[in-house]
C-alpha cells in the first residue's frame, strides 16, 4: 500500500517491492502496476520501487519501468519455460521478453528508460 512504502522510506529502507502473491493469499488486493503511480507519486525518489506480480510479457516490463519501477521482477514465466521445453524453454522466455521491450520500446518511440519516463503522464 502507499502507505507500506512511506513507512518504509520513512524508516529508511532503500527499496521495497510491489506484489500480490500472485493472488493466493487474497485475489482481491490490487494489482502492483494499479498501485505503482500511487505510490511513485507518495515516495517520489526517496526509495526504489521494484514491481512483481502479473508480469507476462515485455509490454507489461516496460508499463512498469515507465510508471518509475527501477526493475521489474518475474519467476513465473521462467517456470513455464523450464516446465514445457527445459532450458530451451528458458532461452525462448528470456527472448520473448526481450524481443517484447525492444519492440514495445521502438513503439512508443524511447531508447532508454529516461525516455520512456519522459512520455508518460501522471
Amino acid at each position: 500500500s502507499v502507505e507500506d512504502a512511506l513507512r518504509a522510506r520513512d524508516e529508511g529502507v532503500e527499496a521495497i517491492a510491489l506484489s500480490n502473491h500472485g493472488g493466493r493469499q487474497y485475489d482481491g488486493s490490487p494489482a502492483p502496476i494499479e498501485l505503482l503511480p500511487h505510490v511513485m507519486d507518495a515516495v517520489g525518489d526517496g526509495i526504489e520501487v521494484l514491481v512483481d506480480g502479473g508480469v507476462r510479457r515485455g509490454s507489461d516490463v516496460v508499463k512498469a519501468c515507465a510508471l518509475g519501477a527501477r526493475a521489474v521482477m518475474f519467476g513465473r514465466p521462467y517456470l513455464y519455460g523450464l516446465g514445457a521445453a527445459g532450458e530451451l524453454g528458458v532461452e525462448w522466455v528470456v527472448d520473448y521478453f526481450a524481443s517484447g521491450i525492444k519492440r514495445t520500446m521502438a513503439l512508443v518511440g524511447a531508447t532508454d528508460v529516461a525516455a520512456l519516463r519522459s512520455i508518460v503522464k501522471r
